[in-house]
């Protein structure tokens, strides 16, 4: 075999290439959608935080709370049903407060550059006193001048008293007259040229000392100074505002929040604690308040995937050299004070009403997550329940979002009202949903639970279905996928031993009619999911299994063909996409997610010259042509009974989808 090379060919023989079509990329499980609640709470994060238990929504929103808001409810219900992951967004007023502590650093004192000059001993021996004194002191280091650049130290010199052979040496006593007790003596001996010098280190900053100068010859003392000179260390570096922390969660909970802080193992870091109600909730060790360091503090606690869920921080330092002498921190106080159970506060609730689609559109806009999504109410709401225009926004949001489905509530009046009432009442809520959406689905009545947040065991609670609804969704996607609307008698509500109505088949029919997703008692299997409409009509998508799985394989196909942005476009890319595409579809018809097990009739793709023309070539667009059969729920089953002449009844099943 010839050695393969490429075009052109310089010599005869065979030439082998190799051409393989890709593997598909790897991708998450179908139907994995993640819940989101959104609502108002007592305490938590008002960012969006993904849990993935009861337990851990506890641990940051402190668990239900006063009772008084449905969001910890749902998120129970959720888990409860069967709920695996869920992004939970607590909606704050918009004049709410989050608390905040600002932390010192702790200067780190300069290193001394004077050398301290030996105590020295006295001259002994007779001698004749010395006939002059010393009348000038002035500093030395690092020039003569008025200006102490030191903090601990000093250096002084004066002019040697002549004749130099009438002195052997000075005595140099520092005192501290602030204090009166410090005292220190040195002695200087007399040069043989310039001038004589002393330096004192150790001593405090920002003080004033006094020196007095005495010359000797042997142990004879000449005449002091007529008045000590005074001398004052530099002022020290000032802590100045190191680190703002402040909690995730707007509102009075987080003054609630404490910080403890403590030396590292490693020079230069520190350990930071985070407490909530005094227990300790994270532990952030070996941290550091330098930018150039990779245990940086403000990049650790702010990551967005596994940053703290309690606080944001901020750095506060000055980021220039700082000029000695100023009392400005020098750049290598890189050092917060130490703090023990240091409280945040500051932290306000706010009076403004909360607006919870305008916050879920402003805080979910990075996340991209397929969402299965519900606005949680709360007793202070009309009927407990979002108000209409909110929940069209939602809806709107999640319809140019495209990856979303939103789970609603009925509403519940606080007086006790009948089931056809209450049928009314649902219809004309449905009715005011506008327009009529396939991203949206709603379910009633509210259930009747046994009350997770009770005191007694038989105390019961009635709260909104949605988020045990969405347990069962949770649970459908992984054990079948988004093509199984969670609805019949598999799909029971765990926990619920009631619910408010139960209608009549003239209220169901009604109900049916609007999309209104009724949960009643089925004989032998509890309480049942007996409805998978969206709130469209009309339209295929009018069942939650259809929208949902042209969400889902929107979002599949999306990830499997992103390569191919800036790839050449042509012939080559256009095959490499077809097969990729059918291989994505081929396993989902497989796995029966289709409505047909076989290919040709499950589904197409087409991506060619038939659809990329040289027009959309040149335009820099790729076009794939995809079309799939999906199924629909079987909502009637008719059975039809007939008798003949033997006495025994003759019985026909079929199934039939109202599609």
């Amino acid at each position: 075999m010839t050695t393969p090379t490429s075009y052109p060919y310089r010599r005869p023989g065979v030439y082998v290439t190799e051409s393989l079509t890709p593997l598909p990329q790897q991708i998450s499980p179908p139907g994995l959608a993640v819940a989101a609640f959104v609502g108002t709470h007592s305490s938590g994060p008002s960012s969006p935080i993904k849990v993935n238990s009861w337990e851990q929504f506890m641990g940051l929103y402190g668990g239900f709370g006063n009772g008084l808001n449905y969001l910890p409810f749902a998120v129970y219900e959720y888990f409860a049903n069967g709920g695996r992951q869920a992004w939970i967004l607590r909606a704050t007023p918009t004049d709410s407060v989050a608390s905040q502590l600002t932390v010192k650093n702790r200067p780190l004192p300069p290193a001394e550059t004077i050398v301290a000059t030996p105590d020295g001993s006295a001259p002994t021996g007779s001698g004749t006193k010395p006939g002059s004194k010393v009348t000038s002191v002035s500093f030395v280091s690092p020039g003569p001048g008025s200006t102490n650049p030191q903090q601990t130290a000093f250096s002084i010199e004066w002019s040697a008293v002549t004749p130099l052979s009438g002195v052997d040496a000075y005595q140099v006593v520092l005192t501290q007259p602030a204090e009166g007790a410090f005292s220190k003596t040195i002695w200087v001996q007399q040069p043989t040229s310039g001038k004589p010098s002393a330096s004192f280190t150790g001593l405090a900053p920002g003080t004033a000392y006094s020196v007095q100068i005495t010359p000797y010859k042997g142990a004879t003392a000449g005449d002091p100074m007529d008045s000590g000179a005074t001398f004052t260390t530099a002022d020290p570096y000032t802590s100045v505002d190191a680190l703002s922390i402040r909690a995730r969660g707007r509102g009075a909970y987080g003054n609630q929040l404490s910080i403890t802080t403590t030396p590292s193992w490693t020079t230069g870091r520190f350990h930071l604690f985070v407490k909530h109600d005094g227990v300790l909730v994270e532990s952030w060790q070996d941290v550091s308040l330098h930018p150039g360091d990779p245990r940086y503090v403000v990049g650790l606690l702010n990551s967005g995937t596994n940053g703290s869920a309690y606080v944001v921080v901020e750095s506060l330092l000055p980021p220039s050299t700082a000029t000695p002498g100023t009392g400005q921190t020098p750049d290598d106080s890189w050092a917060p004070e130490y703090l023990a159970d240091a409280s945040l506060d500051g932290g306000l609730d706010g009076v403004t009403a909360v607006n919870l689609a305008e916050q879920l559109s402003s805080q979910f806009g990075s996340i991209d997550d397929v969402l299965l999504l519900n606005l949680c109410g709360n007793t202070t709401m009309a009927d407990h329940v979002p108000a209409t225009t909110q929940v069209n926004t939602a809806i709107a949001w999640l319809e140019s979002r495209g990856g979303g489905f939103l789970v609603l509530d009925v509403p519940r009046q606080p007086a006790p009202i009948t089931a056809d009432a209450a049928t009314t009442e649902y219809v004309e809520t449905l009715g005011a949903f506008a327009p009529a959406s396939s991203f949206a689905a709603c379910y009633g009545p509210w259930i009747q639970v046994a009350d997770p947040a009770g005191a007694s065991v038989s105390s019961t609670r009635m709260l909104p279905p949605a988020g045990a609804v969405m347990g069962q969704f949770s649970q459908a996607d992984a054990a079948i996928g988004p093509n199984r609307s969670p609805a019949g008698v598999a799909y029971s509500l765990v926990g619920t031993v009631g619910v408010e109505h139960l209608f009549s088949g003239d209220q169901l029919d009604a109900l049916n009619d609007v999309g209104c997703n009724v949960i009643r008692p089925v004989p032998q299997s509890g309480y049942c999911i007996m409805g998978a409409r969206t709130l469209k009509k009309g339209m295929p998508d009018r069942y939650i299994s259809i929208r949902r799985m042209l969400t889902y394989l929107e979002s599949l196909l999306e990830d499997v063909t992103r390569f191919a942005v800036f790839e050449p476009n042509g012939p080559g890319l256009w095959q490499t996409l077809d097969a990729l595409v059918t291989q994505q579809l081929m396993t989902l018809t497989q796995a029966g997610q289709l409505q047909s097990s076989v290919p040709d009739q499950a589904f197409f793709v087409t991506c060619d010259e038939t659809n990329n023309t040289p027009q959309t070539v040149a335009n820099g667009e790729i076009h794939i042509r995809v079309g799939v059969a999906l199924a629909s729920p079987a909502e009637f089953v008719i059975i039809e009974i007939s008798q003949y002449q033997g006495g025994v009844s003759q019985v026909s099943t079929s199934v039939e989808s109202a599609a």
